[in-house]
């Protein structure tokens, strides 16, 4: 009898004993609860931060949560040399403990095997009476630091599950830290970009202001060049001809010579001038884009053209050409000048050939060739021939002032495309145009 009831207080004993045991685990465990519950506060709060003092305080409260430290301290590392400086501490004079503390674990190569550990550690301590909490404060990719705790407790482990969340915390904490760096950075580099940007667009103003006062500038001269210039050279003409007209008798021969090559520079510098006029007026007078017919176009140069060509027995044949959007305008002064060119450079004694075709580029322009069998161009004065009045033949040997192609240029390009040539002395030329179908982005 008796031994029944020994027994049965001894179970009960070992029971209440078992309960106290699994409230404190269940405690431990509604704690453990809690604190992943609130695990969302580091993710959330935590990164949002640049201040390191604001992390280390985050990470403090959790870990305190956890372990009951009575003191804890934020070693970082010098990138330069490698070295562990103290980074957040409790007080002056447990910093100063910490940092001779930390001298010790360095010396005696527990910092080397905690970092390689990458989990919660408990060591013995040279300045504190109960054991070390030490843990590597680190990424995925690059050591941080390392964080050393002293207990308000004595244990002889850390428990599986709060080593896991110690370690999250920290992992947390070296993201935060490593992200409010890159952060900062790139703060201050932004900065600098808009720095940069705001210089980079007042530069940008400035030449916009200095582009307009040119294309002003310009104008002013195609005003001047249309009135100011020719005037002169309209009273130059008109009083040597009446030298030649009403003084004729009193005129020798020497005389008439003067007043003849007088007369025929003041023509040719007229001529100059509205070159100038017709180079300046492409991107000055040009008249809008519309929906423009090339086959129209060149039909319409060709009945302009039609006494030269007949006097040279030019053979022309024209292809299909496209539609585009274009200054129509422009377009025949470019087929106009590039038709009579070929007419012009014909070879003695053969009849000139000629022959405007296109074909679509599939890229949205189109490509279209001027051919003739005239006699060609050398490949050195292929770039040359563009730039105004760039001649290569004597003004005796042939007419013209050097500005047409020029003049093509300056409209091809008005227009989004290009032009070049292919030719070789007495082979011919090809003239190759290429453009957009919709006209260019942006209109000059």
């Amino acid at each position: 009898m008796d031994k029944t009831i020994t027994k049965k207080k001894t179970d009960t004993r070992e029971l209440k004993d078992r309960i106290k045991f699994l409230e404190k685990e269940n405690q431990w465990f509604f704690s453990a609860m809690e604190m992943i519950a609130s695990m969302g506060d580091i993710h959330r709060d935590i990164p949002r931060s640049t201040d390191p003092d604001f992390i280390f305080s985050m990470a403090r409260r959790y870990l305190n949560q956890l372990l009951n430290l009575k003191s804890l301290a934020f070693f970082l590392i010098h990138e330069k040399d490698n070295s562990f400086y103290l980074a957040s501490g409790e007080s002056e004079e447990e910093n100063g403990r910490f940092q001779v503390e930390l001298d010790h674990q360095v010396e005696n190569g527990t910092f080397a095997w905690a970092l390689k550990q990458n989990r919660p550690l408990l060591v013995e301590s040279e300045l504190f009476k109960d054991k070390l909490f030490l843990h590597v404060l680190g990424t995925r990719s690059r050591i941080k630091g390392m964080v050393m705790g002293c207990l308000n407790r004595k244990i002889s482990k850390i428990p599986p599950e709060m080593s896991h969340l110690i370690s999250i915390i920290l992992h947390n904490t070296a993201n935060a830290l490593e992200n409010g760096g890159l952060y900062k950075l790139l703060s201050e580099q932004n900065k600098n970009l808009e720095g940069i940007v705001k210089a980079r667009t007042l530069e940008l103003e400035n030449k916009a202001f200095e582009l307009k006062r040119n294309i002003q500038e310009l104008k002013d001269f195609t005003f001047i060049a249309s009135h100011d210039l020719q005037e002169p050279l309209r009273k130059v003409l008109c009083f040597g001809e009446r030298l030649r007209v009403n003084y004729e008798e009193l005129l020798d021969n020497r005389a008439k010579d003067y007043i003849s090559v007088m007369e025929k520079a003041s023509l040719r510098m007229q001529k100059l001038i509205d070159g100038l006029l017709q180079l300046s007026r492409v991107t000055t007078k040009g008249t809008e884009f519309e929906t423009t017919n090339l086959e129209d176009v060149v039909k319409d140069v060709l009945n302009d053209l039609e006494s030269k060509i007949a006097k040279s027995h030019a053979q022309i044949i024209v292809g299909d050409l496209p539609i585009i959007a274009a200054d129509e305008i422009q377009m025949r002064q470019m087929f106009a000048y590039l038709t009579s060119n070929a007419v012009k450079f014909h070879k003695k004694g053969v009849t000139p050939e000629i022959s405007i075709a296109s074909h679509d580029l599939g890229n949205g322009y189109w490509e279209i060739l001027v051919n003739d069998n005239g006699i060609g161009i050398d490949e050195k004065y292929h770039d040359r021939i563009f730039k105004p009045f760039e001649r290569l033949h004597g003004r005796n040997e042939r007419e013209g002032i050097g500005m047409g192609l020029a003049l093509c240029q300056k409209i091809v390009t008005r227009h989004g495309g290009t032009i070049s040539v292919k030719s070789k002395p007495d082979k011919g030329a090809t003239f190759i145009i290429t453009l957009p179908e919709k006209g260019p982005e942006m209109v000059y």
